[in-house]
Order: structure tokens, then C-alpha cells, then sequence
């Protein structure tokens, strides 16, 4: 019997993914544990393995296309092994009762197969659509699909099968009172700003707050099948923000229902010059764009600067590299840097902390985000991506080594996992390994802090043995390894001195090491 090859478990949150690629094809002999397709979410890329051995039957999605948690992808079975006909690439459906005397319990009533459209091709429907045509008797040939990639839901079938009356109560029942009524939700809003999509145009009349993120997918389908969709060229702003509302007509002007205002005429794509390349966005470059305009519209930024002598923590590196390294571990500058951190967070709770509108949450569990560059490509185009070292507080440096050297090549390698990038509450960036000085980075949202850290280099500092502002015969010049903190914090939480205390913290840790 031939087994269903399914994503594997994404996180909390994640309702979808996206196929990247497939590294088989059908007809190839695939090996148990092999990675069969490599999956994109929005918080993770990761692989997906062969669950069986043998023969790869059937793949029922292709690259690109979007992908429920339950979708079945493939069908890996026996070799000479024929695919079944029927149910492949849908989610598994709900097993059929076996026919008996109509009851008033729903689940006693048979549940139908999907019939094939006139075309001859199976009918793509969710398992719940499929329960209910059968028991409302409507024939899923003749409803139209307003899923991802023209699925029938269950609220298509409500809607043929009472003449639109329940997806009328549906749509007034979504959407929100009053002013909110013109409120998309956030997923909404990032779903028509990725693709770049105007809400109001899809909306047709209703309530913003109705849509849901398959009329946009739908929306985006209609408009790579060619057909005619209005979209205006901008970016939709965050939670919290909102443009000035236009001035009221005099009141002398006579009362006239206004016109819908016409979406702005998408601009010309940019000619392009002798080798000049126009590279398309990755989704992970995407994603990277919206977070972080996000995050510089939602918080007030603001970035302190610390110089630190690094020569204590150099010096014990230096000492006990070896030893590390005999239990495998790679003792690197980022394991010092991560554990002053730790130290600083537990100095200054208020820095690991997230604002909320009730109050400012402390978070008592340290969970660190590592910023990793991935590889780049021939543009000089790369990404970035922040693995989490859960319970960092709780770990010695031999841990934080371990954690450190484990996320950082599992992430270039493409090996993390969905919870290796969830639940940070405070993030690390070493700029400095590409030689960078200093930058000004942006917080991860919700997240009240991050710490970026600058390249070490020989600086010529004066040493002081007495006022540290006034002449003295005892003072010195001397050629220390320095580096330059960037803390950016969110002011809504952090003031600056609260934000010097936790920068305080970090460098008397490094300074002295012992």
C-alpha cells in the first residue's frame, strides 16, 4: 500500500507552506530518511524526508505552489505499484461511515467521494466540502472554488446550496462593528502587501475586515491566469498607523454619493541598461523587507554606543580553545559575546521584555536570537536568518559554545527546524565578522532589544592611573583590542539609562572575564 508523503510538523501558527523544490522526480527509487522536497513557511525554510522507502509514485504539487499542513505531496510506494486515481494531493479525508438508516448525528451520514469535473479531472475540494454537499445533496461540478487554487470550501457549498444566503449571513457576520468594520486583519494586510494587491478592489463593496487571505491568494491567481485585477503600488502600513483622514466637503456642496477612487495605474517595469539584471525577491528577502519596515514603523528606535576592551575574553579563548576543542566544540568569540549578553538580561530584566498595550510583559526565560548570514549570490545578494538558543540562561559556556557552533551550521546548511527560530525574546548580531565597526540594527518585533556587535581591532587607547579627565604623569597610551556595542531598543520600554545599564552589564562581563 502505497504511503503518503506529508509535511512534517511546522510550529504553532503555521497553516501553510510553500514547495520550493523537489530533489526527485516520479518513477525514482527514494531511500527512507531521504529528503524528498525542501518547503518554505514564512518563518523557516526546511526539508521534508521520505517517510517509506521505494518508489516514488505520484507528486501531486508542483514547485511554487502554496500547500495546507495536511496536504498530502506525494505517494511513495512499491515498485510496479500503481498511484490511486483518487484523493491524491488533497488533505486525507474523513473515512466513509458505512451506509445506514438516516440518524440526527451528522457523523452517521455517508460521505460521498468527490465526483470528477466534466473535464475529467478530480474535483479539488476539502474533506469538510466534500461531508457537506453530500449531506446538503450538491453536486461539487457545479460549484465554483474561492480556495487556494479554486479549492471548494464549505462555505462554497452553503452558499449553491441555499442561494447564497449563508455566505451572505457568513460575510456579515465576519466582518467587524463600526470603525473596525474597515480594519483588515494583520495577515490580510501582509498577504496584499507581499503581493502587492488592493484590498478595497477585492473587497468590491464589502467590509475590509470580511477578507480573509484566500480572497487575496484568489485574487493573485486571477492575476497570473491573465485576467484583468486592479492593484495599487504601495506597501500597506502596520498596525497603528494611519494617514491623516482627507478634509470634509463644505457643507454648502450638494450631498452626492462619491465614486470608488480608481487604483493607481501600476508603473512600467524599469528598462533595463546594458548588463544591467533585474534579480526577483526571494521570499526570504521579502519577508526580511516587510518585518523590518514593520518593526521601524511600530517602534521608536534608538541606538547607544559602547566601546569594549576585549582582551580579557580574548586572553581566556585563548587559554581554553584547546581544551574545547578536544570535546569537540569550537570555542568562538560569539559564545563570549552571547554569554555577556545572558549576564546583561539578567542584570536588566526590562531589556528581555515585550511592550503590550495592558503593560510591559518581563519575560523570565531567556531565549536569545543569533543573527546567521547565509550564502550569497553572484549579486552579492544573501539572507539572514535568527536560530534561537532556548534557555540560554540556564547554560554555561561550554553550552553556549555548543548551541552556538550546532544553530549556526545547521542554519547555513539549511537544517533548522520551525522551533529553532521561534520564542526569542532578546537577539545578537555580530556584524563585526565581516568587519563592520559599527551599524544600527533593527529590532526583531516583539522584541524590546538588540545587541549588535562590532569587528576587534587594535585601538590606541589612553590608560589613566589617576582622574580619568585630568593630566597625569602615570597615564599611557596603549594598543588594546577593542570592539563598539550598538544596542537599538525599543523607548516605548527602555529610556537611556536603563538601556546604559543593560550595555553596563555587557561590558563588564567581557572586560572581566575570568
Amino acid at each position: 500500500m502505497a504511503t503518503e508523503v506529508r509535511l512534517p510538523d511546522l510550529g504553532e501558527g503555521i497553516e501553510d507552506a510553500t514547495i520550493s523544490r523537489w530533489l526527485h522526480q516520479e518513477g525514482d527509487d527514494i531511500k527512507e530518511g531521504e529528503v524528498l522536497l525542501e518547503v518554505a513557511t514564512d518563518k523557516v525554510d526546511t526539508e521534508v524526508p521520505a517517510p517509506a522507502g521505494g518508489k516514488l509514485l505520484k507528486i501531486n504539487h508542483g514547485e511554487g505552489e502554496l500547500v495546507s499542513v495536511n496536504t498530502v505531496l506525494g505517494l511513495i510506494g512499491e515498485a510496479g505499484e500503481e498511484a490511486p486515481a483518487e484523493g491524491g494531493g488533497q488533505p486525507a479525508a474523513e473515512p466513509e461511515a458505512a451506509a445506514e438508516p438516516e440518524q440526527e448525528e451528522p457523523e452517521r451520514k455517508v460521505v460521498e467521494p468527490a465526483p470528477a469535473a466534466s473535464n475529467g479531472q478530480e474535483i479539488k475540494a476539502s474533506p469538510v466540502a466534500k461531508r457537506v454537499a453530500a449531506e446538503k445533496g450538491v453536486s461539487l461540478d457545479s460549484v465554483a472554488g474561492t480556495g487556494p487554487g479554486g479549492r471548494i470550501t464549505k462555505e462554497d457549498v452553503l452558499a449553491s446550496a441555499d442561494g447564497g444566503k449563508q455566505a451572505a449571513k457568513a460575510e456579515k457576520g465576519g466582518a467587524l462593528p463600526g470603525d473596525l468594520a474597515d480594519v483588515p486583519s494583520l495577515a490580510v494586510r501582509r498577504e496584499a502587501a507581499h503581493a502587492n494587491i488592493d484590498l478595497r478592489e477585492i473587497a468590491q463593496g464589502r467590509p475590509l475586515s470580511s477578507l480573509t487571505r484566500y480572497d487575496v491568494m484568489s485574487a493573485v491567481a486571477s492575476r497570473e491566469a491573465g485576467k484583468t485585477v486592479e492593484i495599487e503600488p504601495r506597501f500597506a502600513p502596520p498596525p497603528g498607523w494611519s494617514q491623516a483622514a482627507p478634509a470634509e466637503a463644505p457643507a454648502s456642496a450638494p450631498a452626492e454619493k462619491a465614486a470608488p477612487a480608481k487604483p493607481a495605474a501600476r508603473p512600467a517595469p524599469a528598462e533595463l541598461g546594458a548588463g544591467d539584471a533585474l534579480v526577483k525577491h526571494s521570499r526570504m528577502r521579502q519577508i526580511i523587507a516587510r518585518n523590518m519596515v514593520e518593526s521601524a514603523f511600530s517602534a521608536p528606535h534608538v541606538t547607544t554606543m559602547w566601546d569594549v576592551n576585549m582582551a580579557a575574553a580574548l586572553a581566556h579563548r585563548a587559554t581554553h580553545k584547546a581544551e574545547f576543542a578536544k570535546a569537540g566544540v569550537n570555542l568562538t568569540v560569539t559564545a563570549y559575546l552571547v554569554a555577556a549578553t545572558v549576564a546583561a538580561l539578567q542584570a536588566v530584566p526590562a531589556a528581555n521584555a515585550e511592550w503590550t498595550d495592558d503593560g510591559v510583559l518581563i519575560k523570565r526565560t531567556i531565549n536569545l536570537g543569533m543573527a546567521v548570514a547565509l550564502k550569497q549570490d553572484e549579486h552579492g545578494l544573501g539572507g539572514l536568518i535568527v536560530p534561537v538558543i532556548k534557555n540560554a540562561g540556564d547554560l554555561n559556556l561550554m553550552g553556549i559554545a555548543k548551541a552556538v557552533n550546532d544553530l549556526a551550521e545547521r542554519a547555513r546548511n539549511n537544517q533548522l527546524k520551525p522551533d529553532d527560530i521561534q520564542g526569542a525574546t532578546f537577539s545578537l548580531t555580530n556584524y563585526g565578522t565581516s568587519g563592520s565597526r559599527f551599524q544600527t540594527p533593527i529590532i526583531s518585533q516583539p522584541q524590546v532589544g538588540i545587541l549588535g556587535v562590532g569587528a576587534i581591532e587594535k585601538r590606541a587607547v589612553v590608560v589613566s592611573q589617576g582622574h580619568p579627565l585630568e593630566a597625569n604623569t602615570g597615564d599611557y597610551l596603549a594598543f588594546l583590542p577593542m570592539t563598539t556595542l550598538g544596542f537599538s531598543y525599543d523607548h516605548r520600554v527602555l529610556d537611556g539609562a536603563t538601556a546604559d545599564a543593560f550595555c553596563q552589564a555587557v561590558k563588564d562581563a567581557l572586560e572581566n572575564w575570568e
